[in-house]
C-alpha cells in the first residue's frame, strides 16, 4: 500500500504540474487524509509556484559601478605592510620615551565598571604605537612613556564593537611598560625582493601588489553594485513571493545568528530585540528571494546558461583558497550535490549580473581607495 500510494502521489503531482504548466518553487507538500484498506486513497497536495514576473526593462536600470583608482601611494602602503613582517625590533635604553612608530612591550589589565572583563588582560604584549590595533586612543596615551612607567589608560569601546557586551562602554586599563623598542626596517630593493618574494625586481613586486589590490577591490565593487541592483529591483518590481521559499532562506541565514547565540547568549537584551533582528533578516530574505526570481527569469528570457566549464572554474577558484587541502575540497564537492547546486546558483547569478551591467545604463565612477571604502562601508552598514 505504501509503495502504491507513493507511486500514485508522484504520478498525479507530475500530471498536475504538466497539465497546468506550473513552475514549482518547492517540493510539493502532501497531506494524507484517508489511507485504509478497502477505502479510496485520499490526500491533499499543496504546491508553491513561482509567480509571474513582470517585464524587466534593462534600459531603465540606472545605477553606478564604483571602481577603486589604485595610486602609487596605495601600492607603497601595501608593500610597507607586507615588509613589516621582516622588521626587527631593537630594545632601547630604559630612559627612552616611546613615540609613534616605536613598539612597547606591556602588561595590562582591563576593567569595566571596576570589574576585570574577559579578554581584557595580557602580559608581555608587543604593541606598535600608531598601528591603531587597539581601541580608541589607547596607543596615544602611551606616547612619551618609558620602561617601568605605569599608566591608567581610559578608552571607550565603539558602538559597533564585535562583542555587544562591551559595545559603547567605557573601560580603564592598568598598563605597565616593560620596554620600548625601535623599528629596524630592511631596505626594500631588487635584492630584497628576489631573496624574499622570488620576483625579479621591486617593479615586479609593485605590479603583483597592484594586481592583487585591483582584484580585491573589483570583488568589492561587484558586491557593491549587486547590493544596489537588488535594492533597485525590489523597489521597482513588486510581486507575491512563495512563502515557503522565503521561510527556507530565512531559516538558513538565521541559523548563523542561532549559532552565534550559543557563544554569546547576551547578544540580545530581550526577546523583543531578538524578534526585531529576525524581522530584519526576513526583510533580507524577501529581497534576496525576489532578486533571485528576477535573475532567474532574465536568464531564461535571454538564454543565459551555465556550462560545465563555468562550474569547474568556480570550483578551482575555491580550491585555490585552501592550499595543501585541495584533495579534501575536491572530494567535498564530488560527494555533495547540494554544494554543486550552490556553485551553479552563484555562477548563474554572476553571469546575469554581468549581463545586466552590459545592457543597462551603468555609470562607471572612479574613486580613491579612501572614498571607495567610505561609500562601501556606509552602504553595508545600512
Amino acid at each position: 500500500m505504501a509503495d502504491e500510494s507513493e507511486k500514485i502521489i508522484n504520478e498525479t503531482s507530475k500530471k498536475i504540474v504538466k497539465d497546468n504548466n506550473l513552475k514549482l518553487a518547492l517540493t510539493p507538500k502532501v497531506e494524507v487524509k484517508v489511507f485504509e484498506a478497502k477505502k479510496d486513497f485520499e490526500y491533499n497536495v499543496s504546491m508553491e509556484i513561482f509567480p509571474e514576473v513582470p517585464e524587466i526593462e534593462l534600459t531603465k536600470i540606472k545605477l553606478s559601478k564604483r571602481n577603486a583608482d589604485i595610486s602609487k601611494t596605495d601600492i607603497d602602503e601595501s608593500i610597507n605592510k607586507i615588509v613589516k613582517r621582516f622588521t626587527k625590533w631593537d630594545e632601547q635604553p630604559k630612559d627612552t620615551k616611546a613615540k609613534i612608530g616605536n613598539a612597547v612591550n606591556i602588561d595590562y589589565v582591563g576593567k569595566i565598571d571596576k570589574e576585570i572583563f574577559e579578554g581584557g588582560s595580557a602580559q608581555n604584549h608587543q604593541l606598535e604605537l600608531g598601528s591603531k590595533s587597539f581601541i580608541d586612543n589607547f596607543e596615544d596615551q602611551l606616547v612619551g612613556k618609558k620602561a617601568g612607567d605605569e599608566v591608567k589608560v581610559k578608552v571607550k569601546f565603539p558602538k559597533e564593537y564585535h562583542n555587544d557586551k562591551y559595545a559603547g562602554k567605557a573601560a580603564e586599563f592598568d598598563v605597565k611598560i616593560n620596554s620600548v623598542s625601535s623599528a629596524n626596517k630592511p631596505e626594500v630593493n631588487d635584492e630584497f625582493v628576489k631573496n624574499n618574494f622570488g620576483l625579479e625586481s621591486l617593479v615586479k613586486l609593485e605590479e603583483a601588489v597592484k594586481e592583487q589590490i585591483s582584484a580585491n577591490y573589483e570583488t568589492m565593487s561587484k558586491n557593491f553594485f549587486k547590493k544596489e541592483l537588488f535594492d533597485f529591483l525590489n523597489k521597482k518590481y513588486d510581486f507575491d513571493l512563495p512563502t515557503g521559499l522565503v521561510e527556507e532562506h530565512l531559516e538558513k541565514i538565521w541559523a548563523e545568528t542561532e549559532s552565534e547565540l550559543k557563544h554569546n547568549p547576551e547578544k540580545f537584551k530581550n526577546d523583543k530585540e531578538k524578534e526585531k533582528a529576525k524581522e530584519e533578516k526576513r526583510k533580507e530574505s524577501i529581497k534576496m528571494v525576489r532578486s533571485g526570481i528576477i535573475l532567474s527569469e532574465l536568464s531564461r528570457k535571454h538564454n543565459i546558461k551555465i556550462e560545465q566549464d563555468d562550474v569547474m572554474k568556480e570550483i578551482n577558484k575555491r580550491v585555490a583558497g585552501f592550499p595543501g587541502q585541495e584533495k579534501f575540497v575536491i572530494e567535498y564537492y564530488q560527494k555533495n550535490p547540494a554544494a554543486i547546486d550552490e556553485i551553479r546558483g552563484a555562477v548563474l547569478e554572476e553571469k546575469v549580473v554581468n549581463f545586466i551591467m552590459e545592457k543597462s545604463n551603468v555609470e562607471h565612477k572612479k574613486l580613491s581607495i579612501k572614498d571607495f571604502e567610505k561609500e562601501f562601508n556606509k552602504a553595508f552598514e545600512a
